[in-house]
């Protein structure tokens, strides 16, 4: 549309300048002609212009509306994929949940069953068999106390039922001889009184609390199936939305600044803990991202350090009660990246150290006082610099770590204005004066970072913190925008920094 614009003025010039060489001064009506044209040629090309403006504004409100679009598929996605993960994970944990409850009621049913047969229960039985008395004792052993507690009944059983049936012969014989005693003769009688009195005696029968009566005992009071409905009716909670949210990602260097905060009204900000989980296998897909922990606490922000510029992070976050064994639903995976380069030493100082890693390590090679800054001037306000002090030695007052305006030269430019230096001693010196609260010495395995945060164009605030102590100094620089070197110098060939 620009060129045909171009195009439409240039044949307009070429026009209008023939229309000049062959007109001269021309009379009044060519010159209202050509007043007109001329008008004529400014209302076509305001139109153009017009028409251009149009043109853009509706592919800048097509464009808008195709991001709309976007996200509204987006959205649409996000409620179907999380309704359909929702119950998935409902229909797996409850089926998991009955088949766990099935299998600890069958193994609790079997080992029940298992010591109604490992009770041990001694029975004493004392028959008497015609003349004999009969005296059996039997101890019941594991896994037969049942059919051995039975056997001894049901032998004194079949004893008693074989003399209920000869006393039934013997009363049937007697009311037989009753019924023909006109003819009865007199040793017939004496015999049957003699059989009837030696059946006067009667086998013994264990008594009910000689034997075995087996119970089970269940909790009554609450009883068992109240406890597991109860257990059950607690299990589980849909939300909306997860309970925690990432809010904030912003960018430093190799790093990402991650912030979240609780959306949930019916939930309580008191005791609660954070897990933030990230993922870079590459994975577009959260489903199968491989995420792994990178913080556990109760803070609501988290610096995420050596990150790779330019390569995609899924971001993750979930809470607890403090005490809770499990982290509750995560948040909407976040997609983030950083595009600000990680921190780096210069390569360009002399002989005294070597920089590896990318920049991030910095080792002293000699003895020689070389000051080493950064490659630029790159901790800007809202971010922070960390030095992971990896082997260390003996420092003196202007040997240390700090922050300077400009390339600093010399280890004698560290106490001078323009520089805030942290000695190895731990004593702070803004701007070459010497402060009253000192830190930690810088030694081995210390870890101390500095925090810049803007307070106006020529003034910044900076945070010092080593070992766990921390001091805060407001510092007038040129100018707060454009950034401010990080330094290190120490003289011993033992030291081995690295900057995040």
């Amino acid at each position: 549309m620009a060129d045909l614009e171009q195009q439409q003025q240039e044949q307009q010039e070429q026009q209008q300048q023939e229309e000049e060489e062959d007109g001269g001064v021309g009379s009044g009506s060519s010159t209202g002609e050509r007043l007109r044209e001329e008008y004529r040629r400014h209302v076509q090309t305001q139109l153009s212009h017009d028409l251009v403006d149009a043109i853009a504004n509706l592919q800048q409100h097509h464009h808008h509306l195709q991001q709309l679009s976007e996200q509204l598929e987006q959205a649409t996605t996000q409620v179907r994929s999380s309704a359909t993960d929702t119950k998935d994970a409902i229909n797996a944990t409850l089926d998991g949940l009955l088949a766990s409850v099935h299998d600890a009621v069958t193994a609790k049913r079997q080992q029940l069953l298992d010591e109604v047969q490992e009770v041990g229960v001694c029975v004493s039985l004392s028959v008497g068999v015609g003349m004999y008395d009969f005296a059996a004792t039997y101890h019941l052993n594991l896994l037969q106390v049942e059919e051995e507690a039975l056997g001894p009944l049901e032998q004194c059983g079949r004893e008693v039922a074989g003399r209920l049936e000869e006393a039934g012969q013997r009363v049937a014989q007697g009311e037989r001889l009753q019924h023909h005693s006109g003819v009865m003769a007199r040793d017939t009688v004496l015999r049957f009184q003699e059989e009837a009195a030696a059946m006067t005696s009667l086998p013994e029968v264990p008594a009910l609390c000689a034997v075995p009566s087996v119970s089970v005992d269940f909790p009554s009071d609450p009883s068992l199936e109240e406890e597991v409905r109860e257990l059950v009716a607690r299990a589980g909670r849909v939300s909306r939305m997860g309970p925690v949210q990432i809010t904030n990602i912003v960018e430093q260097p190799g790093a990402l600044l991650v912030s979240w905060e609780e959306v949930d009204e019916d939930v309580s900000d008191e005791g609660l803990e954070f897990s933030l989980e990230v993922s870079n296998t590459g994975a577009a897909d959260h489903h199968s991202a491989v995420f792994c922990r990178r913080y556990e606490g109760p803070d609501y922000s988290f610096l995420l350090r050596d990150m790779k510029a330019g390569e995609a992070y899924l971001l993750r976050v979930a809470s607890r009660r403090e005490g809770s064994a499990a982290f509750g639903p995560w948040s909407l995976v976040q997609t983030a990246s950083t595009n600000i380069s990680h921190f780096k030493w210069s390569s360009g100082n002399g002989g005294g150290w070597s920089v590896v890693d990318a920049g991030r390590l910095a080792i002293k090679m000699s003895c020689d006082s070389e000051v080493l800054h950064s490659e630029a001037p790159l901790l800007k306000p809202g971010s922070g610099v960390l030095f992971k002090i990896l082997r260390g030695g003996g420092g003196c007052s202007d040997e240390g770590l700090g922050l300077s305006c400009a390339p600093v030269t010399g280890p004698e430019h560290l106490l001078l204005p323009g520089t805030l230096f942290l000695s190895a001693q731990g004593c702070v010196f803004l701007d070459g004066v010497s402060r009253v609260t000192r830190l930690p010495p810088i030694q081995d395995k210390s870890l101390v970072s500095f925090a810049v945060e803007k307070v106006s164009s020529t003034k910044v605030r900076v945070y010092i913190e080593s070992q766990e102590k921390q001091v805060t100094y407001e510092w007038g620089v040129p100018n707060a925008q454009d950034g401010l070197y990080f330094v290190a110098s120490f003289g011993e060939p033992r030291w081995k920094i690295s900057v995040h």
